[in-house]
């Protein structure tokens, strides 16, 4: 593809991706996934290339991008990557900070053991939602946030969706979830905490509403 081939996709598909044509955006996306992954993996730092991954990253600031792109300029489409990649890098600035927090605390303790407020707001969501498939609600306030959490669920990078499924969902151990998911112990924990990021922005401004209704 040109430059110029590029450029007009560009400005066609941040067009559509703003007036929420989720489709334009996915490809618009996937148009950038490449270089992007790119970028990120050559800003890694050394000691954490095992443990941080440039797919995670992006696959991250992709599910920032679908809740933020309302707030891009669709005639500023010539930077788009920028923007993009500018999430991507501030999303690999919050995983080297965790990553370093852990080391200093333990290793992978303090991510697991110490999840913030938003996190815990997160779990009980998601707690909301174990408890609705198996004795669905008959409470109006716990049946509609059972639904919007497994609405935001959908919406997740699959392998952030499955760790939250299998560990507050399921209740299943993380050695178990380890061996399932072919992951790390400390890989699991990791998908949990981005999972549970992930899914409040996917919930957007109805998290807190339905964090005190659960």
């Amino acid at each position: 593809m040109s430059a110029e081939e590029s450029t007009n996709d560009d400005t066609q598909l941040a067009a559509k991706a703003v007036a929420g044509d989720e489709a334009a955006l996915s490809k618009l996306l996937f148009i950038h996934c490449e270089r992007l992954i790119a970028e990120i993996s050559s800003k890694l730092p050394d000691d954490l290339q095992g443990s941080v991954s440039a797919e995670d990253i992006v696959q991250e600031a992709f599910v920032v991008a679908f809740q933020r792109i309302g707030s891009f300029d669709p005639q500023d489409h010539e930077h788009f990557y920028p923007w993009l990649a500018t999430i991507a890098r501030n999303r690999l600035m919050d995983a080297i900070k965790a990553q370093r927090a852990a080391k200093r605390g333990g290793g992978r303790r303090a991510v697991a053991d110490a999840p913030t407020s938003d996190d815990e707001d997160m779990v009980r969501l998601l707690e909301v939602l174990a408890a609705h498939s198996r004795t669905p609600s008959r409470s109006a306030a716990g049946h509609e946030a059972a639904q919007a959490v497994e609405r935001a669920l959908i919406e997740l990078p699959e392998n952030y969706r499955e760790a939250l499924r299998l560990r507050y969902v399921d209740a299943m151990p993380v050695a178990q979830i380890a061996e399932r998911m072919n992951r790390s112990e400390g890989s699991v924990h990791m998908l949990c905490h981005r999972g549970l990021q992930a899914l409040r922005l996917a919930l957007g401004d109805s998290a807190s509403f339905l964090s005190t209704k659960s």
